[in-house]
């Protein structure tokens, strides 16, 4: 099949950009001596993780009940969850647990951990917890300063059915800093934190094995994992404006697009419109503080990839169905450049929202579709959301 003959909008995945996104990431990780553990919530895809992961079909992070089943399923025995626990969630994990999932979770607020750990006990099924550290107060995490953060270590240190795996912290800040220098900088602020914080439990008697960092941006960027034993990263594989924005991708990263149809060019107005709006684009307005501000997205040549105009050409506005083209400036696409039935494809900020919509990528290889890829959207395993 071609691109003409699909329906739009539609997602397409570039396989030559995410193969060479995911090799490129796997020498960095080699290069620092880290074990990269990939993060799935961004692809949510069986096929698309037998790639990423390749030979070691093994562990993965995840962030939903359905991702956790379906990977498990799928036969990855070790997966960490990232997202916020909560204890009626482990209810639906505990058979994969009794039938040889080795499950993580972060923990970062003793009540909550206490609640975990008394709902594992109840169902008999243990538990692994990494403290979540927080280091630069840009998600969640507990700083390892305060009482908390020691009693959380001996909750954990004590307790029958909630283990304690080690120490986690987010690098999200990376994703806000534009400048390498200070995206370095910070991520040697996680790395050290992580490091004294599990050097006063180790000196304390308490056992932690297991140092992990997360954000793309952060293993790009790293001078040094010492000590560290993983690197958790997801949006590496696919890329997209925002992370071209702060300068660790390029345009010819970005492996996902979203395909669409001129479908109106308005003479008297000069407004041209393409099917892809709100739902197949996402709100998100991640590039909007950056230098250059992409609107919903970018907008390219259906075959080449290749931005219109002056690269210029982006998703002013969205309705639901619909969105407004228009250059960055605010002034009217010429006719010549997008005409009525003309396909194009739209490159996102923010690919794990964009991605969201759909069921599936069409996997393309050249200028045809050599594959369909589903998707596991939702968040519980019954897929009843």
């Amino acid at each position: 099949m071609k691109l003409q003959e699909l329906q739009t909008p539609a997602l397409l995945l570039s396989l030559d950009r995410f193969e060479k996104n995911v090799a490129r990431m796997n020498e960095r990780a080699d290069f620092l001596r880290v074990y990269l553990r990939p993060h799935l919530k961004t692809c949510k895809s069986v096929d698309a993780a037998r790639r990423i992961l390749g030979d070691l079909w093994s562990s993965a992070s995840v962030s939903t009940l359905a991702e956790t089943t379906a990977f498990f399923e799928a036969g990855i025995l070790d997966l960490r969850y990232t997202a916020p626990f909560s204890p009626e969630k482990l209810v639906p994990v505990a058979p994969l647990v009794q039938q040889g999932l080795h499950f993580e979770i972060l923990v970062g607020d003793l009540d909550n951990a206490a609640a975990i750990g008394e709902q594992a006990e109840r169902l008999s099924v243990p538990v692994h917890a990494l403290i979540e550290v927080d280091v630069d107060g840009y998600r969640g995490g507990v700083s390892p300063a305060t009482p908390e953060f020691r009693q959380l270590a001996e909750l954990l240190d004590s307790h029958e059915y909630l283990q304690l795996r080690g120490l986690y912290s987010y690098g999200g800040g990376t994703y806000k800093l534009a400048d390498k220098a200070e995206r370095v900088a910070l991520v040697e602020r996680h790395r050290s934190a992580l490091v004294d914080a599990a050097g006063e439990l180790r000196a304390s008697g308490h056992a932690c094995p297991s140092l992990g960092i997360g954000s793309s941006p952060a293993l790009h960027d790293a001078e040094s994992y010492s000590e560290v034993d993983e690197a958790c990263a997801g949006v590496y594989v696919f890329q997209d404006l925002a992370q071209r924005g702060i300068g660790v991708a390029t345009l010819d990263d970005i492996a996902v697009s979203v395909l669409a149809t001129v479908v109106q060019h308005l003479p008297t107005s000069g407004r041209t419109y393409i099917d892809a709006g709100a739902l197949a684009l996402a709100q998100d307005r991640s590039t909007a503080g950056q230098a250059e501000d992409q609107g919903y997205g970018l907008v390219c040549d259906a075959e080449t990839l290749e931005p219109l105009g002056d690269g210029d050409v982006i998703v002013a506005s969205v309705s639901q169905e619909h969105g407004l083209v228009q250059r960055r400036n605010g002034s009217a696409v010429p006719a010549g450049i997008l005409a009525p039935g003309m396909r194009v494809r739209v490159l996102p900020n923010h690919v794990c929202m964009t991605a969201n919509a759909y069921l599936g990528y069409h996997v393309v290889s050249e200028d045809r579709i050599e594959a369909w890829w589903p998707r596991i959207n939702g968040w519980s395993p019954s897929s009843t959301d």
